[in-house]
């Protein structure tokens, strides 16, 4: 017994071996796209599977350059999602490539082998030039964007729509994706699109700075997913998308054993996106089409085929697909003789991730007032499709409706239909049988007449203050974001409190510098964003800080910029003491009176 245990599992792992070694992926990407004579071109090929394989590229023969040296790695990956387990191992050779001669060259695809299969990368295309030459960045793909030629910074942002021609009506995504070949460490949304011209809806939103690696042109980057919206267009034009403003914060490696490094910023805008919109053609246009542009299918189905008189039973229709399915209007329900209908119950569904599939639910209430055989008759909808360029008619089967005699019928009390309700007889009114009038006192004697003038009065005067105090922090920034720092202080402390509880080191500093910053930022009015360490000690010499003060604030800005980035480990008890010297700061700075910057 235990013998087959063994071989079965020896079996089960042998084939679960050979499953995932299918699923391998090459890829290389050079560190440069344009290099000099007296440079060095790094050229890296990525092999991954599934598990661990015996595989190596094959570097063929190469046009212009010389291998001058090799290396290699292995890394393995493991991620737990929604308790299923995934392994990844990527293998990477590096080699540095000589250039041989000026021109432009193309390394052709690097291949392997296994399991006599064979996987490719794509090609890449490489520029040598003159030795000591101004060596061109690649060409950005955004108007105003930030690019550090000393660090060989390239960030941009790219707006990608899933179509350039669109009819009204037909919707279609757009992702917004932000490339850097340099990791960020900070994110901020300066402007959003509004799109004029169409029906957004936002389908995903970005909530941290996550990436993946994308390799374009032969250059591997940071991929960052932004936003991505749908678009339903409403009328005919060309319309140049709205553009995306981001503002990028990537570090600055240090440049000795004494710097910690720091970050820097850029200002990106996504690159310009032109979208025509057509008019839906007139020609072959149905007089009962309602709008809806896709492609659909439609059925129906009632809740039941036997019932008795005065008795309901709804009539569901299901228009599923994918299209515009928010935008139309459902189709119009044919009279049928000798049963009541009333307006219908509409409900749209609609798939993730880009909410374009989905169905409309449309349902009927029918109420038969004769008992008899009914044939409902096929219900017929009109859609254009964007692909065929015509118009197309569905229509659902018919369906039959069986009803017998009940006990509630059409003249009884108990069975009222809503358009047998009217309002008769608006000349009667009621006979007054009873005398109700009495005797009256004066209102102004009354002493809940004037605790009512009085505190009408004081309303009027409260108002009037807080009509002043919002006046005053409208006009007065300074006052303002004086008058919110505690709350602000509040909030970011209970950060830092939470991260201290979780141990979490990194979060910890992080919350700890944004917590000062922004106390500082509101007390002396000034942006929170652009407040480097600076920024900081200008401005608090300008309010005449103690120097004691200031060294205190700096040297905690630098210990919790370095302890961010430095990767040094800390115990519970130094991250509280870290706590109470933030504490002892911000009680320092609370006793100092700042000058209002206007």
């Amino acid at each position: 017994m235990i013998k087959k245990v063994l071989l079965f599992t020896l079996l089960l792992v042998m084939t679960n071996a050979i499953y995932f070694a299918n699923n391998i992926t090459v890829t290389s990407y050079v560190d440069k796209s344009t290099v000099s004579l007296n440079e060095l071109l790094k050229l890296t090929v990525e092999i991954k599977s599934d598990e661990q394989i015996n595989a190596e590229p094959k570097i063929p023969q190469l046009t212009g350059f010389q291998i001058v040296g090799q290396s290699s790695s292995s890394s393995t990956s493991i991620e737990i999602i929604n308790n299923e387990m995934s392994r990844s191992v990527t293998q990477s050779f590096t080699y540095s490539l000589r250039p041989l001669k000026i021109g432009s060259f193309t390394i052709p695809p690097i291949h392997t082998k296994f399991k006599n299969k064979t996987y490719r990368s794509k090609t890449i295309n490489v520029t040598v030039v003159e030795e000591n030459s101004n060596i061109p960045q690649p060409r950005q793909q955004s108007q105003k964007q930030n690019s550090n030629s000393s660090n060989n910074v390239q960030i941009f942002l790219q707006a990608r729509p899933s179509k350039s021609e669109v009819f009204v009506g037909e919707p279609f995504t757009v992702k917004y994706v932000l490339y850097s070949n340099k990791g960020l460490v900070g994110l901020n949304a300066e402007k959003m699109p509004e799109f004029s011209g169409f029906v957004k809806e936002e389908t995903f939103q970005t909530k941290n700075i996550t990436h993946t690696l994308e390799v374009i042109n032969g250059i591997r980057y940071y991929a960052y997913r932004i936003s991505d919206y749908t678009l339903f267009p409403t009328n005919a034009s060309t319309y140049t998308l709205d553009k995306m403003e981001l503002l990028c914060a990537y570090e600055v490696p240090a440049k000795n054993f004494f710097d910690f490094g720091t970050t820097k910023r850029a200002y990106i805008q996504s690159n310009t996106s032109t979208i025509k919109v057509k008019p839906l053609p007139l020609e072959g246009q149905p007089i009962n089409f309602s709008g809806a542009v896709g492609q659909f299918d439609i059925k129906s189905e009632l809740s039941s085929s036997q019932v008795k008189t005065g008795e309901s039973v709804t009539l569901t229709l299901t228009i599923n697909g994918s299209g515009n399915i928010r935008m139309f209007d459902p189709p119009t329900l044919p009279a049928i003789p000798n049963i009541d209908t009333f307006p219908p119950e509409e409900n749209d569904e609609l798939y993730q991730p880009d909410n374009i599939s989905g169905k409309k639910v449309i349902k009927y209430i029918l109420i038969p007032e004769e008992p008899g055989t009914f044939n409902l008759p096929a219900i017929s909808f009109t859609y254009f499709e964007p692909r065929s360029k015509t118009y197309k008619t569905i229509a659902t089967k018919s369906l039959t409706l069986s009803v017998e005699k009940g006990k509630i019928t059409p003249g009884s009390l108990s069975y009222i239909r809503p358009q047998d309700i009217d309002i008769q007889g608006l000349d009667i009114n009621f006979i007054i049988t009873k005398n109700s009038i009495t005797d009256y006192t004066l209102v102004i004697s009354r002493a809940w007449f004037w605790i009512l003038i009085v505190l009408s009065l004081l309303s009027i005067f409260a108002a009037l203050i807080i009509k002043k105090e919002r006046e005053k922090l409208l006009q007065d920034k300074a006052y303002y974001r004086a008058r919110i720092s505690n709350k602000q202080l509040q909030k970011d402390l209970d950060k830092v409190k939470s991260a201290l509880k979780q141990d979490n080191i990194s979060g910890f500093f992080v919350a700890a510098e944004n917590a000062l910053k922004n106390f500082i930022a509101n007390k002396c009015n000034i942006s929170a964003s652009a407040s480097t360490i600076q920024d900081i000690t200008a401005v608090l010499k300008k309010n005449e800080l103690s120097k004691q003060d200031i060294d205190d604030i700096i040297e905690f800005l630098k210990m919790t910029d370095s302890a961010r980035f430095g990767g040094i480990q800390f115990s519970h008890e130094e991250l509280e003491g870290k706590y109470n010297e933030l504490n002892t700061i911000l009680q320092n700075l609370s006793k100092t009176k700042f000058r209002k910057k206007r």
